[in-house]
């Protein structure tokens, strides 16, 4: 059971990114006139994308840096600290298919000063509203799967995965949304509610640690617009005039206020149902890629890896290279002596 919802959480992280690597950048109605329908499968990317060049399933930066950071922890058994995490970010950016054209500015910079790079600080206003992202919530949900069923500790293990890239409080909120709310999807009692709960509490935890340990920012707070994104979702309408809704009232773009909660709105729109989660947010329009990671990683966690078409697996494996199916097996193990070793401790 845990495999299974650890390789779902994978799946659809991974899916959501190749998926969306086809639609980003466009409005829905956009995407709907190039491609003559809803994009509900993997699909060659526009020449006037920045996924232009990829196949179908080829990844972009979201779901690649994901893996490379899940692959370095789990090959450091399970060990979440700030060199593993930076030592994994180094490692992701020497393979260019992923890196060169998808790494955002935020992360580019943080990696050059991990591999030894003087960087000459800017002069005048040093402020890092341009630094609260989605970067760092778009690879956290392998610390969710890490610490299956321990929230608390999913969020203690993303702030230190966030500020490696992204050090300040309103990313922090993000990432630890994500993370807890995914860290809650993979128990076998879960269900759409308690997930959603657990990714309001991660939000809300931190953003009180990251007030207290990161940098402050200006910006809209990532707990009050999850809020107002899951009302829209478990609200009334069809999960497509929710998709509309979500895209014109909270947003899409790169702000981590946008993407989080839009990506946790389409959750709830589609009661957690994994495709449609992934496809709401495929469609919706703007930073589609993110937002499609993140909401396929939460209900992938939990609907499990067959509530996928049985061609995803293979395809994101073969045409980008990487062992998911490993990967998800070293996760469920550690997870799994995580768990042990927390109910040996009651």
């Amino acid at each position: 059971m845990l495999y299974d919802r650890i390789l779902g959480g994978l799946i659809g992280a991974g899916a959501g990114d190749a998926m969306g690597a086809a639609t980003e950048a466009r409005t829905t109605e956009q995407i709907l006139e190039y491609f003559g329908h809803e994009v509900t499968d993997f699909e060659t990317p526009p020449a006037d994308t920045f996924g232009a060049g990829n196949i179908p399933g080829q990844l972009t930066d979201d779901f690649s840096s994901a893996y490379f950071v899940a692959r370095h922890i789990a090959d450091h058994d399970g060990a979440v600290t700030e060199k593993v995490v930076q030592e994994a970010m180094i490692e992701w950016s020497k393979h260019s298919e992923f890196f060169d054209r998808f790494a955002g500015p935020t992360t580019r910079l943080a990696i050059r000063r991990y591999k030894g790079e003087e960087i000459e600080e800017p002069k005048g206003v040093q402020l890092v509203s341009r630094q609260a992202t989605n970067g760092a919530a778009m690879k956290i949900s392998p610390i969710g799967l890490l610490n299956a069923g321990d929230v608390d500790g999913a969020i203690r293990d993303a702030v230190t995965v966030t500020r490696v890239t992204h050090d300040n409080y309103l990313a922090i909120s993000g990432g630890c949304a994500v993370a807890a709310a995914v860290s809650r999807a993979v128990m076998p009692d879960a269900d759409v509610y308690n997930i959603l709960q657990a990714g309001l509490y991660g939000a809300r935890e931190g953003e009180r640690i990251g007030r207290e340990t990161a940098r402050d920012v200006a910006g809209p707070s990532v707990v009050k617009r999850m809020e107002m994104a899951i009302d829209i979702g478990l609200g009334p309408g069809t999960a497509r005039e929710k998709m509309v809704e979500l895209g014109h009232r909270i947003g899409a773009g790169l702000h981590v206020s946008e993407a989080i909660p839009c990506a946790f709105g389409l959750f709830a729109a589609n009661q957690g149902e994994a495709m449609g989660s992934i496809i709401g947010a495929v469609n919706v329009g703007y930073d589609t890629d993110t937002i499609a990671t993140m909401a396929g990683a939460i209900a992938g966690a939990l609907g499990g890896a067959d509530k996928f078409p049985g061609h995803f697996l293979p395809i994101l494996e073969e045409v980008n290279h990487l062992d998911i199916t490993g990967l998800a097996k070293d996760l469920a193990r550690i997870a799994a002596e995580r768990l042990f070793a927390g109910k040996e401790g009651r």
